[in-house]
């Protein structure tokens, strides 16, 4: 029996107490700690990645609370670590994790959980290793003790994690707020139903044309997570809807995406509200999509798209911001959904329109044209459509192929015509995604300038929202647009709620401080008062 030591060679204690944090946000260590533990014990658990774990009962995800003894642990059934992995599961730096494949972030939970734990235990047994670790926070540093061929409790291949909680986080997990934690970022997983999706047994939708199976099984059959010996079932989302409508989205030709929307008869609970992306079962966000549809208590679903893994921040828990495969994947499902709630009726119903707003946005696009920050969305924009041509590159006819009189499949003429979706219908037909097509790149204006959608929202608390696209919908059942309109100030409170909703807009993908965004803000209405 050999034993190895090692330890930091920096500060590691302003590292896990001030700096590793700050990557989950909001949430506090004890939870992005057993985030991660999940993460990693599913990613040890995937026969995706590791074939040989077909049939060999390693889908079980368990986790045990004692807060008596104050310990937490995770274990789980899957590939193990080797001697080198369970080194370098201690380094700060180093991580053992395949690069874009994994949900997890190999020792993070365990750095994390550094915080608020007086020592963390880690046992791990694979094909051609067996040995455990134990580690703490000491001063500024980290030390750890690896002890080869030996276990403490573990008896089957896979890995435990055993936190030891520290005086003040000994109470702190609960079984709720596990099972909180739990549906909140693993529930496709916990539903019976969705969970065959990802072990290739069945799919959502019996419709064979919508049906959701994913063609290469992430997980063996029977995946379960145990908690205390008990094994978490969650109602299936189906049985609360009334309707539900398959959803697929490809990337040249290919579907990459699949999942539904759905409407139940009554509200939802708040947690299955909108529309959750997930990767490998792990839900990244939930989303509206830049929508604001009505009775949207009611609406919820589910989007799988293993190739967003791409996308996800280190942390796994949003997905970066200006990423072009999160973009591209954004643009079509918000489409996707905007379709759906017009068929369901359930849109951003625009109100009568008794005001013109045809000079209003003449103004705020002016105005936009002098400010670096929002010129894109007040200017004309041109950009390269695929338009098929025999003599073209293959090329995916997805979002901006245009159909011209002339080319292959074409059946509208002229040059220039607007292919930004949104366009009135009949002025700028656009394909659906489709194969791989001979085209041709051409150039087109895809973007005129904000439009004004005036709608009636008594629902809604928002004088204005923005729809990442090229339109701003001003609620005139606002409180404030109703009293504005009988001082007469009905025009400056339009102007001054579409631009504050371009802000917001721009305060959420661009990560402005509150003080930029002011100051974009009163530069923009010195514009308009010298205008």
């Amino acid at each position: 029996m050999a034993t190895s030591t090692g330890k930091s060679g920096f500060d590691i204690k302003h590292y896990v107490q001030s700096i590793l944090p700050l990557q989950y946000g909001h949430a506090a260590p004890q939870i992005a700690s057993l985030m991660e533990l999940v993460a990693n014990a599913l990613d040890a658990s995937r026969i995706d990645l590791y074939p040989s774990l077909r049939g060999a009962g390693a889908s079980r995800v368990e986790i045990n609370i004692d807060n008596g003894k104050g310990i937490l642990e995770v274990i789980d059934y899957g590939i193990g670590m080797d001697k080198d992995q369970l080194v370098k599961y201690h380094d700060f730096i180093v991580s053992t994790k395949k690069t874009s494949k994994e949900i997890g972030f190999a020792g993070q939970g365990a750095k994390l959980a550094l915080n608020f734990c007086s020592k963390v235990v880690t046992e791990t047994w694979s094909k051609s290793y067996k040995g455990y670790s134990e580690w703490q926070l000491t001063g500024d540093e980290a030390p750890w003790k690896i002890t080869d061929d030996r276990i403490l409790q573990l008896d089957h291949r896979g890995t435990k994690v055993s936190l030891y909680l520290d005086s003040e986080s000994k109470g702190f997990y609960t079984e709720e707020l596990i099972m909180q934690i739990l549906t909140e970022h693993y529930l496709p997983l916990l539903d019976p139903v969705l969970l065959k999706v990802y072990t290739g047994e069945t799919s959502v939708l019996e419709d064979k044309k919508s049906s959701l199976r994913i063609y290469k099984p992430l997980y063996d059959k029977g995946l379960k997570f145990i908690l205390n010996g008990e094994v978490i079932a969650k109602e299936p989302i189906q049985n609360m809807l009334i309707r539900q409508d398959g959803v697929s989205l490809s990337v040249y030709g290919r579907p990459k995406a699949r999942g539904f929307f759905g409407l139940s008869k009554d509200t939802t609970p708040e947690v299955l509200q909108a529309i959750a992306i997930s990767t490998y079962g792990k839900i990244i966000e939930r989303t509206w999509f830049r929508k604001e549809p009505r009775e949207r208590q009611r609406l919820s679903g589910w989007i799988e798209a293993p190739y967003l893994i791409e996308a996800v921040t280190t942390d796994k828990c949003r997905f970066q911001i200006g990423n072009k495969t999160w973009e591209g994947f954004f643009r079509k499902a918000q489409a996707e959904f905007s379709e759906w709630l017009d068929k369901i009726g359930l849109s951003e119903k625009p109100a009568e329109r008794k005001t013109d707003f045809a000079n209003l946005e003449k103004e705020i696009n002016s105005i936009l044209k002098s400010l670096p920050e929002l010129t894109f969305f007040g200017s004309r924009t041109r950009r390269d459509v695929a338009i098929p041509d025999e003599a073209g590159e293959l090329k995916e006819l997805g979002e901006g192929t245009q159909k011209v009189r002339g080319t292959k499949g074409g059946e509208t003429e002229g040059e220039g015509i607007s292919v930004y979706p949104g366009d009135e219908p009949g002025q700028a037909p656009t394909m659906k995604p489709g194969s791989d097509v001979p085209a041709t790149p051409h150039q087109r204006t895809i973007r005129g300038g904000l439009q004004i959608l005036p709608v009636w929202r008594e629902d809604m608390e928002k004088e204005a929202w923005f729809d990442g696209e090229a339109t701003i919908s001003l609620n005139e059942a606002h409180p404030a647009y109703q009293r504005a309109k009988k001082e007469r100030l009905d025009r400056y409170h339009l102007l001054k709620s579409a631009v504050l909703s371009l802000i917001e807009y721009k305060l959420q993908e661009d990560e402005l401080s509150y003080q930029e965004a002011f100051d974009l803000s009163q530069r923009f209405f010195r514009l308009w008062g010298e205008q």
